[in-house]
């Protein structure tokens, strides 16, 4: 049921550019990459003595188990994400949780974590449980400004009779983006029909830099293209307020 994201890569080839067009060159492939996905894969840091030990977990106030943590580092520092789920909901060999959490810390010298987002959801009453989406997970600077836009998915399962409902027309999901000091969110709902589906954001979604609000619309065109989620597509992806 974990989703994979899949990653596209520019292709190296020998091209002769005079002085004007070798800078469009590189302008134009600094805007693809920088406007790029790259999942995140693995979970694993230099320093996971440390970040992983129950003391630091417990002084950081990281209460849910730790499903998977990611670290990075930008033009301000250093920086780990923890995901963390209650893992306490099982369907056929399958594992949902009724609560998930996520840690975003500043790594400063000591080393000492310092709080800089977080996220907390639980799944409501009738649904199969909530999973994170660990290969949608995007670490990169998105609009270019140095700084790391982490970009964080969850998945709300429904069920029926008792059982997990699998399907990509079924449930709802979030998208989570923390950008410089602020922590957006996009709600989406799916279903059989139109009328049933809808994708909406939080405020500080319509203030993001434009090359950010396009790049999560890319986001989700792919995973409707992919068969991963039904989203809403009758604003052609974009989020409503």
């Amino acid at each position: 049921m974990r989703q994979t994201f899949i990653s596209y890569h520019l292709r190296s080839r020998s091209i002769h550019l005079t002085m004007r067009h070798l800078k469009q060159f590189l302008l134009t492939l600094a805007t693809l990459v920088s406007s790029t996905a790259h999942a995140v894969s693995g979970s694993h840091c230099a320093s996971d003595n440390f970040l992983l030990h129950q003391d630091t977990l417990r002084i950081a106030k990281v209460s849910l188990p730790v499903f998977a943590h990611f670290c990075y580092r930008d033009d301000s520092g250093n920086y780990v994400v923890y995901l963390t789920e209650s893992g306490d909901r099982r369907y056929d060999g399958e594992t949902l949780s009724s609560k998930i959490g996520a840690h975003l810390f500043k790594i400063h010298a000591g080393p000492i974590l310092v709080p800089r987002g977080t996220v907390n959801d639980s799944a409501s009453v009738g649904m199969a449980g909530v999973q994170w989406w660990t290969k949608l997970t995007e670490l990169n600077d998105i609009d270019g400004d140095g700084l790391v836009d982490p970009i964080l998915v969850y998945r709300f399962y429904p069920s029926e009779e008792g059982k997990l409902v699998d399907d990509a027309y079924e449930g709802r999901l979030k998208i989570i983006v923390f950008h410089r000091n602020t922590k957006t969110a996009i709600r989406a709902i799916t279903g059989d029909l139109d009328p049933h589906r809808s994708t909406t954001a939080s405020a500080p979604y319509f203030k993001l830099p434009p090359v950010l609000q396009k790049h999560l619309v890319r986001k989700m065109r792919r995973m409707y293209d992919e068969h991963q989620f039904g989203f809403d597509n009758g604003h052609d992806f974009r989020p409503q307020k």
